[in-house]
């Protein structure tokens, strides 16, 4: 389905909200069109989530591989500790220009990045924007020819 097709098929689409796993899991009191990557269904494996899924209108769709190749970029570049799911999860908010609802930190975080809105659903969303760097734990520097494996180390941290 084009983005043409989902704006007409969805006169609400301004109150659209793509949706993370925990969302649907623990989901209560959620209203309006809710939206998920297909792979974010292949999370739910519990009796529970598969029944609190039923109670939602949850549609699933697929991001634009433009927007998840910008995504897989800047979390690479901000070395971001986002699984593939979550990064699908921000093309897909890009692809619709709607907010996401996740309680995951990485993905609030890398989400901030790109100016989409977040909103947290059981716990309250993260008010910095966080990038890090890899350094060596001996001397601290980001190249070195100390031999030791370089560690990720807060490089950025901004409030919103």
């Amino acid at each position: 389905m084009c983005e043409e097709d989902f704006l007409t098929l969805h006169p609400d689409y301004p109150g659209v909200k793509v949706v993370d796993a925990n969302v649907i899991i623990h989901g209560r009191g959620l209203n309006g069109k809710l939206v998920t990557v297909p792979e974010v269904l292949e999370e739910l494996k519990s009796g529970q989530a598969k029944t609190s899924l039923s109670s939602f209108n949850v549609e699933t769709r697929q991001c634009s591989e433009r927007n998840f190749e910008k995504v897989k970029e800047k979390s690479s570049e901000i070395l971001s500790e986002t699984s593939q799911v979550d990064e699908k999860l921000l093309a897909l908010a890009l692809d619709l220009d709607c907010s996401l609802i996740t309680d995951d930190k990485g993905l609030q975080n890398l989400a901030l990045h790109f100016g989409v809105e977040v909103e947290g659903f059981m716990d309250s969303v993260t008010d910095k924007k966080m990038s890090w760097k890899l350094v060596c734990p001996s001397c601290g520097k980001s190249s070195c020819s100390c031999g030791v494996d370089r560690v990720r180390k807060l490089d950025q941290c901004n409030p919103v």
